[in-house]
C-alpha cells in the first residue's frame, strides 16, 4: 500500500509540473490580430510578451493613436475595417515553448493576401506574441 501511494504522488506530481498551457498558440494569434485591426491596444498589450521590443513599440503607436483627434482615429479604425486576416500554419517547436504563425493579410489593394507571421512564445504557462513580422504591402 505504501508502494502505491508513493508511486501515485510521483504520478500526481509529474503531471502537475506538466500542465498544459491555458490556451493554444492558434487562438491567442486569432485575438492579437483582431484586436490589432481593431485598434483594440489594451487586449494586444495583454498579449504581448513582458518587455519585449514588440509591446514597447506597440505601446508607443497607442500612444500616437490617443492622441490624434476623435475624427482622425475613426478614419483609421474605417481604414482598417477592410482589412481581414487568415491564419494558414500555426507551427509549436517540438520542445512546446514557441510557435510561428503564418497568416495573410487582405486588403482592397491586395485581395489574394499578403504573407505575415508571429512568433509566439511561452511566458507562465501563457502564450504571449514576441514578435509582429509583416510583409510590405
Amino acid at each position: 500500500m505504501q508502494r502505491f501511494i508513493i508511486v501515485a504522488s510521483i504520478i500526481l506530481c509529474a503531471a502537475s509540473c506538466h500542465r498544459t498551457p491555458d490556451s493554444a498558440p492558434s487562438e491567442i494569434a486569432q485575438t492579437f490580430l483582431t484586436a490589432y485591426f481593431q485598434l483594440d491596444y489594451d487586449q494586444i498589450l495583454s498579449l504581448c510578451l513582458s518587455d519585449s521590443p514588440l509591446k514597447s513599440d506597440l505601446e508607443q503607436r497607442a500612444k500616437a493613436i490617443e492622441a490624434l483627434s476623435k475624427g482622425a482615429q475613426d478614419k483609421l479604425r474605417r481604414d482598417l475595417s477592410v482589412y481581414t486576416f487568415q491564419i494558414e500554419q500555426v507551427e509549436t517547436s517540438p520542445t512546446k515553448d514557441s510557435a510561428f504563425v503564418s497568416y495573410l493579410i487582405h486588403t482592397p489593394e491586395a485581395p489574394e493576401g499578403v504573407p505575415s507571421h508571429l512568433t509566439l512564445v511561452m511566458e507562465n504557462r501563457a502564450w504571449k506574441v514576441a514578435k509582429l513580422l509583416k510583409s510590405r504591402m
